[in-house]
């Protein structure tokens, strides 16, 4: 593989670098506190397995109430955490479906939001691309791995009250809503995601607070719902 495709996707990769390794690291220190027979190898093995920072921060608590969820209610969250990356897909159909099936169904599982973003900005055409597009994807993957894996190794000598770490991808999402609602064509979607999880925040905490961990699904439910109620206002908006 060429050093120069290697190098330029190293260096457009160095901010995904820094934010991986400490939303990682966040990651990692939960995951071993929360659940104390899990350590350094576990972390990897999910992490390698998953690449999905929000499905990971949720797992957490699926792993420490199992007995709440059954297989079906998992692989439902899931889908509804993830679905955005249908849509990041989109762009890459035709192509991908020309690379050979190893690399396409790499590069179609290691896609994450940061990923895409630089995919999406690739500078080379041919075979100059793929290979930019898959180095992109390794790098960020490997990323993610490492800061998990740190942190989980810091999670087993952590010895103060570690409450309230798991805000940091709440806090991140708040940054990418703010983010967001500073472009025009975005508000609507970004506000209505906003709004509908403050309601449902605000419902379970008020009427039902044992449950408020269990709040994800109705509030995911209830935009994707809103979204594709919305979605012919949506598209006219964008064109």
């Amino acid at each position: 593989m060429p050093q120069s495709v290697v190098r330029r996707a190293f260096v457009a990769s160095l901010p995904v670098l820094m934010g991986y390794l400490s939303m990682g690291m966040a990651w990692g220190v939960l995951f071993t506190t929360q659940v104390p027979q899990a350590g350094p190898v576990a972390a990897g093995v999910v992490s390698a397995a998953t690449i999905s920072g929000s499905m990971q921060f949720a797992a957490v608590e699926i792993v420490k109430n199992a007995a709440n969820y059954s297989l079906g209610l998992i692989a439902l969250l899931a889908i509804l955490i993830n679905i955005r990356y249908c849509a990041y897909g989109l762009p890459f159909i035709e192509e991908f479906k020309r690379y050979p099936w190893y690399l396409r169904w790499y590069l179609v599982c290691a896609l994450t939001d940061e990923t895409y973003a630089l995919q999406v900005q690739c500078p080379y055409s041919g075979g100059g691309r793929s290979r930019y597009l898959f180095c992109i994807a390794f790098f960020d993957e490997c990323y993610w791995i490492a800061g998990t894996v740190i942190g989980a190794a810091a999670g087993k000598l952590i010895t103060f009250d570690t409450t309230g770490i798991d805000f940091s991808m709440a806090a991140l999402f708040i940054v990418i809503l703010v983010d967001q609602c500073r472009e025009k064509s975005n508000r609507i979607p970004a506000i209505t995601g906003g709004v509908i999880t403050a309601a449902v925040w605000g419902f379970f905490f008020l009427f039902l607070p044992g449950h408020v961990n269990k709040m994800l699904f109705p509030a995911m439910a209830l935009i994707v719902s809103s979204l594709l109620f919305m979605r012919k206002k949506l598209e006219a908006a964008a064109s």
